[in-house]
């Protein structure tokens, strides 16, 4: 693999924190144990990191919630269980202004993943750290043992640049990511390192940047998918900014865009779709 994850920081990341940016420069040989020695494996990993972190941004997960930003985790049906109503769960903003989100972690991160109840603040000491988000009192107690380095008793060390990336390499390799990422399935990877589809579609986006510059030697601009979507648009066919991920929207401009040209129905990008678009 001639392309290493310093090279997907130096294109994607231009501003990622010193200590990750220092972790990856000195991380070759743990990426190799990991055994993510391929560059469909690196581009999947890559861009879970790139996800979770803000493009290598974001050391600790931000506490500083607007009421905005809590009516949409209200109305996304994330905190239902911790708030009596959506009026309830908004009205913590002014909290957060006043704390950082010390109450908001303690209480939604409370009694669970091994934290204790919100008196103990266990939900705010052990909130998502690190380079995959490292979140909960037990995830840092079982990746200290598995790592030898105690980030049960010192949390701060997981964003430390001589150990950020062992509990991300601990939890990729203890979940067998690699099996995932060798068959392209972003589905199960995220699934992996999230426990669900959240921020799939951001995924996705980073996944398809780093993919062609990986695994296709090519900016994202210049693959199939970004042209064909970029034409689509171009020809008044709803689908959002061109991303290079074919999605749900851009499915259905394909669908729309072959029946209005009496093209075979489906959703392929195939060689009649390709001509027909001028590509």
């Amino acid at each position: 693999m001639a392309i290493s994850a310093i090279d997907v920081i130096e294109k994607f990341a231009p501003s990622a924190n010193k200590a990750y940016r220092a972790a990856f420069a000195d991380g070759q040989s743990r990426l190799d144990d990991a055994g993510i020695t391929t560059a469909l494996r690196l581009a999947h990993f890559m861009a879970q990191c790139m996800h979770e972190t803000g493009a290598l941004t974001i050391l600790v997960e931000s506490g500083r919630y607007s009421a905005k930003n809590l009516g949409t985790m209200w109305d996304s049906g994330n905190w239902h269980r911790y708030f009596a109503n959506r009026a309830e769960c908004v009205a913590m903003a002014e909290q957060c202004k006043k704390d950082s989100g010390v109450a908001l972690f303690s209480l939604v991160y409370g009694k669970r993943m091994g934290n204790g109840p919100k008196e103990t603040h266990d939900g705010w000491n052990f909130r998502g750290r690190g380079i995959l988000q490292t979140t909960g009192r037990e995830s840092y107690r079982i990746f200290g043992d598995r790592c030898k380095v105690n980030f049960e008793g010192d949390p701060d060390l997981v964003v430390a640049s001589e150990h950020a990336l062992k509990p991300a390499l601990q939890e990729w390799t203890d979940k067998h990511l690699n099996v995932a990422a060798d068959r392209d399935d972003i589905e199960a990877v995220t699934r992996g390192i999230n426990g669900g589809l959240v921020g799939l579609s951001s995924r996705r986006s980073w996944l398809a940047k780093i993919k062609a510059f990986l695994v296709d030697n090519q900016e994202v601009e210049h693959t199939i998918e970004w042209r064909v979507q970029e034409a689509l648009s171009k020809a008044g066919f709803d689908l959002g900014k061109p991303d290079g991920v074919i999605g749900p929207r851009s499915r259905l401009a394909i669908i729309a865009y072959r029946a209005k040209h009496n093209l075979a129905p489906g959703t392929k990008i195939d060689a009649d779709l390709i001509a027909s678009l001028g590509l």
